[in-house]
């Protein structure tokens, strides 16, 4: 779910790095300007041997969570109005506005693209521990 313009390029990233990303959201996309990320967003799917991601323009937030609530995913970026309804729903969220304010421009920080991405998953791995899990109910569905 995004709203940075990053999506594509922060998609074809973490695709090698080994995640699986099942949807792309942007707000807008010129085909004529990111025609050549598009292209090595494909490339890296066929290296990875992973499916290209759905890319939907200007998506529909509510058909978006109902995808988002059937794929569960383990991971979604999104911005900050939707990240709590899910977290509630049980499902670990990034605000896409980290990356737009991060220093994460050029190979020597890729490290702080990866550190952003794991933190909320670290997060909840921890808070398991702590009976997490019991406080997020399984009938609150989007």
């Amino acid at each position: 779910m995004g709203d940075n313009l990053l999506e594509i390029s922060l998609a074809r990233f973490l695709t090698r790095c080994g995640m699986t990303v099942q949807e792309i959201g942007i707000p807008y996309m010129d085909k004529r300007y990111q025609a050549a990320e598009l292209a090595l967003l494909e490339k890296t799917c066929n290296e990875m041997g992973t499916p290209l991601p759905k890319i939907t323009e200007k998506p529909d937030n509510y058909n978006q969570i109902q995808r988002i609530q059937e794929l569960h995913p383990d991971l979604v970026i999104t911005g900050m109005a939707h990240a709590n309804p899910l977290e509630a729903r049980g499902i670990s969220t990034k605000w896409s506005v980290e990356f737009t304010f991060a220093q994460i421009h050029g190979f020597g920080n890729t490290r702080d693209i990866l550190e952003l991405v794991t933190r909320p998953l670290r997060r909840n791995n921890n808070l398991k521990d702590l009976g997490w899990e019991k406080l997020v109910k399984e009938e609150a569905k989007v």
